[in-house]
């Protein structure tokens, strides 16, 4: 009946199901298997009742982020959107809220509205709770934290003025998005979760929720979103984001087999692609790396060199740039660093990247 598991997880919200993260899983689904009379009881009502199977796939998400996550995006924003006196921004798979409010934050001659999305219901409850240790505030100049929070003990609150841009919600990202017209979404650490065909469903909702002009932010270990969704690269500062045309190029058919009439897990089909672009456009997202993506993988894993997820996403921007044995010795650093943390759901991912490109493998 196991077997049934991963099939499960991919049909209730894309997810790609692995031994480690079976392994890490397995408190929360003993847990809510005992409610059931056991895992076998457990995945028989899953099969029968949405619901159920969203509580199995939730107890799969990793949960891990914090507030500078890629804090060279978040810096750009207020110049990438410099025209829009109200910007509204969607952090899908925002986890316990901390990127939420980090957007909100990032803002401070704008008015801002966030939305904060997550498949995890207890994560929401917590986004909305808005109490954070310091582990979520690391690489946070400390003036920025006063700004925002009040200190409670050992905890920081969200201050009202901040908590009063954001609001969060469950939503699963295989489905159409909650809002549209958005001029940001941050999506970053999340696709990399997903099966290949989850994430293309995912990255044509993002695209079709953000307005003309609008950015997506992803994370370098992110895989790239198809080209024929039209977004291009944009360069600012020291970082980059996918940004949706004004002026989208005459559009083409999807790909039979691609995006289009994949169902969703109530059997309806969902929303067709956005319109594409005939072929790859300058600056598009292609299967080939950008120019900038080495760059910017080497100043993420130089500014965070102790973080195992920055320095394997750096031996992935190595592998994709030709540089195999460089990378190599990356993705062995990134194994090391690991070998001193703890077991968490963020450590069992990469250590299967780490081992994934060792392999010879190409990128999942």
């Amino acid at each position: 009946m196991t077997a049934a598991l991963p099939q499960l997880l991919a049909e209730a919200a894309g997810l790609r199901w692995t031994e480690q993260l079976n392994g890490l899983a397995r408190p929360r689904l003993e847990e809510l298997a005992r409610a059931h009379g056991g895992l076998d009881g457990l995945l028989r009502a899953a099969a029968a009742r949405p619901e159920v199977a969203g509580q199995v796939a939730a107890a799969f998400t990793v949960g891990e982020t914090w507030f500078q996550r890629i804090g060279a995006q978040l810096e750009a924003l207020p110049e990438l959107l410099a025209g829009r006196a109200h910007v509204r921004a969607w952090s899908a798979g925002c986890s316990t809220g901390e990127e939420a409010y980090a957007l909100a934050a990032a803002f401070t001659r704008q008015t801002v509205e966030v939305l904060g999305t997550d498949l995890n219901p207890e994560s929401v409850r917590r986004a909305r709770e808005g109490r954070y240790g310091a582990w979520s505030f690391r690489g946070v100049p400390p003036g920025q934290v006063r700004r925002s929070f009040e200190p409670r003990g050992d905890l920081f609150e969200v201050r009202e003025e901040l908590r009063g841009r954001v609001r969060f919600a469950v939503h699963n990202l295989i489905t159409p998005a909650p809002q549209r017209d958005l001029d940001v979404i941050a999506c970053r650490n999340v696709t990399i979760y997903l099966t290949p065909a989850a994430a293309e469903r995912v990255y044509t909702h993002l695209t079709r929720a953000l307005a003309p002009g609008g950015v997506l932010l992803l994370a370098p270990s992110d895989p790239r979103p198809p080209a024929q969704l039209g977004l291009v690269v944009e360069r600012c500062g020291d970082t980059q984001v996918l940004r949706r045309p004004l002026r989208p190029s005459a559009p083409v058919s999807v790909p039979s087999g691609r995006v289009a009439g994949l169902p969703s897990p109530s059997g309806a089909v969902m929303d067709p692609p956005v319109r594409a672009t005939r072929g790859p456009v300058s600056g598009a997202v292609t299967d080939a790396a950008p120019e900038p993506e080495l760059p910017e993988a080497r100043r993420a894993a130089y500014e965070a060199p102790l973080d195992p997820q920055a320095q394997l996403a750096l031996a992935w921007a190595l592998r994709r740039a030709g540089q195999d044995g460089r990378a190599e010795r990356q993705a062995r650093h990134a194994l090391t660093l690991l070998d001193a943390q703890a077991d968490s759901w963020l450590a069992a991912r990469v250590r299967a990247g780490c081992l994934h490109l060792l392999a010879g493998a190409g990128e999942a």
